[in-house]
């Protein structure tokens, strides 16, 4: 099941496009008309903090992957080159998975805050000006019919 969604400006009507809906046979309770910003903002996925703390932690994820890599390289390269014991090598190996996690949480959070304002700008900005978002829940047989039907009345259709 896809939950598909479309601006409706406010200078447009919602009629016709609920008219070519139920003529295509999607039922009333699938269609819900939209006009507030907080549900919108769950309609989408989870508010803009939710989408930044989940591309901070993905960011930290990549980051603790790729610094453990140089952590165990630097590791061994003081164990074996500089003959110290395993002590400094777990010392390095630790210290390059908490820089890697902290370059990568904040590479994450900085694209997550842009990611979460492209997605939702567009949407918050048509309803405070008066428009309405038609969000529609379908089959994923469906999703192609209904774009083409949303794509001919409201505007930004996406299918999330």
């Amino acid at each position: 099941m896809n939950s598909i969604i479309g601006l409706i400006n406010r200078d447009m009507t919602v009629d016709p496009t609920l008219v070519q809906l139920k003529e295509a046979g999607i039922a009333d309770e699938r269609i819900s008309v939209l006009s507030s910003p907080k549900a919108i903002n769950s309609l989408i996925g989870c508010d803009p903090a939710c989408v930044i703390v989940n591309y901070s932690v993905w960011g930290a994820a990549i980051g603790i992957g790729i610094y453990a890599v140089f952590g165990i390289a630097a590791a061994l390269c003081q164990c074996v080159r500089m003959q110290f014991g395993i002590g400094y090598g777990i010392g390095a190996f630790i210290g390059a998975v908490l820089a890697g996690t902290l370059v990568g949480g904040v590479i994450g959070l900085l694209t997550g805050a842009a990611e979460a304002e492209k997605d939702t700008h567009l949407y918050l900005q048509g309803v405070r000006t008066g428009g309405k978002v038609i969000s529609i829940q379908v089959p994923n047989e469906d999703v192609d019919r209904v774009k083409q039907i949303l794509t001919g009345n409201v505007l930004g259709v996406k299918v999330i």
